[in-house]
């Protein structure tokens, strides 16, 4: 996707960066346009200067368009993509990208964030640790789907979504920051993984999973409050999005004192689109 110079590209980016503020509710826009993976497409003839545009990161089939840009534009940049695509935007522009996106499913996510350090926030939590690249431990253990997520988000390539499916064989560059992850272990095993999908300049993006045998445990909360205290660390607070239908994952936020900030819309391909 995408052609130019690594000038132009730049420049793109940074008009983009001019109208998604540091705001958690647009983490996820925001996130992929600092990640060094993302491309912006702007309408080629736009009617007025705010006219919308669309940010894409390719390895992670991943789009989210801001404002109300082109349907053909929408569809075109859908198009160039492998893997089962989620689209996200705000709700006040879902009727807009649904009639490009006819047939395609639409659900709602609840983003939540901690704007100031909880109760819990100074406590030690017992049998975490923080690794990365070069200290991960082993992954043996962790099933084939999870593992290749952890590997690859530690290599730069993180993937997490709203509606999990099928993705591309892609590579990406090394982060440009090193990817800490929060694990909870059991028996001297990690069984819950925690890590920022995506990273602004004062917020980021929870994204946690627990082993099948050990969740209802309480891993899942130790491994986020491992990573939030990492992560303030370097000045940033979590924001934890979840989708209607995932109820456990919403409700572990609010228990850990996360506040909800805003909703966006998710799209994804009808589930006998081939």
């Amino acid at each position: 996707m995408g052609h130019g110079t690594t000038a132009h590209l730049r420049a793109m980016i940074d008009s983009a960066l001019e109208r998604v503020p540091d705001d958690p509710w647009r983490i996820d826009t925001r996130g992929m346009l600092l990640s060094g993976r993302a491309e912006v497409r702007f309408p080629s003839t736009p009617e007025s200067a705010a006219d919308g545009f669309l940010v894409c990161m390719a390895d992670a089939a991943l789009v989210s368009i801001v404002g109300r840009p082109p349907g053909a534009l929408i569809r075109d940049t859908i198009d160039d993509l492998e893997g089962d695509v989620n689209v996200l935007c705000q709700p006040a522009d879902a009727p807009h990208v649904g009639a490009a996106l006819a047939g395609w499913m639409r659900t709602l996510a609840i983003l939540h964030a901690l704007r100031s350090h909880p109760s819990w926030a100074d406590d030690l939590e017992p049998e975490t640790r923080i690794f990365h690249a070069a200290d991960a431990p082993s992954l043996a253990h962790v099933p084939p789907v999870l593992r290749r997520e952890l590997i690859d988000a530690l290599r730069g390539r993180t993937t997490a979504r709203f509606v999990p499916g099928a993705l591309p064989d892609r590579d990406v560059p090394p982060p440009l920051e090193p990817m800490p992850i929060a694990a909870s272990w059991s028996a001297g095993r990690p069984v819950s993984f925690c890590y920022p999908a995506l990273r602004t300049e004062s917020w980021w993006d929870v994204s946690i999973e627990t082993l099948e045998a050990y969740q209802r445990q309480g891993h899942a909360a130790r491994a986020v409050r491992a990573m939030a205290r990492y992560m303030w660390r370097t000045g940033r607070a979590p924001v934890w999005g979840a989708t209607v239908a995932n109820i456990p994952s919403l409700s572990l936020a609010r228990r850990l004192d996360f506040q909800e900030v805003g909703r966006v819309c998710v799209f994804t391909p009808p589930r006998d689109a081939g």
